[in-house]
């Protein structure tokens, strides 16, 4: 059983417990709210678990702004069925909860230029490390409130500060919706798709390339808008109707790894081409990808390869010693996220 298994935990039921309890000084602390992808952080040892799953209240949904205030441990799935009652919608991917699809961003934006969630996070409620509660941002997408302290959740894996309440900004749900999916495609043939798709002065609202273990490739996704352009960007491109298809991530193979990092479409072929013939390949419209690999040797070899390309990557998922194992950051990148912990949290509690 894994260490975040047996560790001591504390419930949460709002900002006012979460800065108590961290005011306690406790030694070391792993936030969790949903817990869907603590799989994909380092393991936290004897930390104990800060549990925001009780936090799941929408505390403001305004229609004609359309801007709302989620707590953390909200799924994302209930928003979304609290939104589509308004017509409108989070416009960006990602299950699990609020709290854990902004602190972790494991997907960014689902088409070039698209939204994600640092662009729809306007403010927040958070707790410092030492238990002191602060605000950032503000409710409304108009606003002059100062520094964007906020921003740095997006990302951050809840190791700045512990963010108990999100102010979103949304978006009217489109017209028509359409989703497609081309397959039996080599990855050439897949490029070509996606790069005729990044051309269109109103790309796919989603996008994304997958490649199977046998090499085989699909391109797949949704359109979004007037019921006629929808239609006309279908049979222009050739690109067959299916049902709703979409992937966030992808599991690692028995006793293999997941790799993660950020490239453009241009550099796909020869990130292809470094990969296993028996590994699978799943990349973003916003340009992050994740690679399946069969173990560790292979994975160290992808590593090995892209950062001789000049990619940053690391294990995502794999065996707990093994995550976050990957490719050096740039040294600007890794003196900046220094500082930030430093000032934010200069005793290390949150791990």
């Amino acid at each position: 059983m894994s260490a975040l298994g047996t560790a001591k935990t504390f419930v949460a039921d709002d900002t006012a417990a979460v800065a108590t309890f961290l005011g306690t000084r406790p030694a070391r602390v792993r936030v969790r709210s949903g817990g869907s992808r603590q799989l994909r952080l380092p393991e936290p040892g004897d930390a104990t678990v800060l549990d925001l799953s009780r936090l799941t209240a929408i505390v403001r949904l305004d229609g004609p702004d359309q801007t709302c205030t989620v707590e953390c441990g909200l799924p994302r799935a209930d928003l979304d069925a609290a939104l589509a009652t308004c017509g409108l919608e989070l416009p960006c991917p990602g299950g699990g909860t609020l709290g854990g699809l902004f602190a972790s961003d494991p997907i960014g934006a689902s088409t070039f230029g698209g939204p994600s969630p640092r662009s729809l996070l306007l403010g927040m409620d958070a707790v410092l490390a030492d238990g002191t509660p602060f605000k950032s941002g503000a409710r409304v997408v108009k606003s002059v409130a100062g520094f964007d302290v906020h921003k740095l959740l997006v990302g951050s894996e809840g190791r700045l500060f512990v963010a108990t309440r999100l102010h979103l900004r949304l978006k009217p749900a489109p017209r028509c919706v359409q989703w497609f999916c081309r397959t039996g495609l080599d990855v050439a043939a897949a490029i070509d798709c996606l790069r005729k798709l990044q051309q269109e002065p109103v790309p796919p609202a989603a996008v994304q390339l997958v490649r199977a273990p046998d090499g085989s490739c699909a391109v797949q996704g949704r359109f979004a808008g007037r019921a006629a352009f929808v239609a006309e960007m279908l049979r222009r491109h050739g690109l067959p109707e299916s049902a709703p298809c979409w992937r966030d991530h992808l599991d690692p193979p028995t006793h293999g790894e997941v790799v993660g990092g950020a490239t453009l479409v241009g550099a796909l072929p020869v990130l292809s081409s470094h990969l296993p013939a028996n590994a699978s390949l799943l990349w973003q419209g916003g340009g992050r990808f994740e690679a399946a690999l069969p173990d560790a040797i292979s994975a160290d070899a992808f590593l090995h390869t892209c950062a001789n390309g000049g990619v940053s990557t690391l294990v995502v998922h794999g065996a707990p010693e093994r995550r976050g194992h990957g490719t050096l950051r740039d040294d600007g990148h890794q003196r900046l996220q220094d500082g930030l912990r430093r000032a934010l949290d200069p005793h290390g509690i949150l791990v």
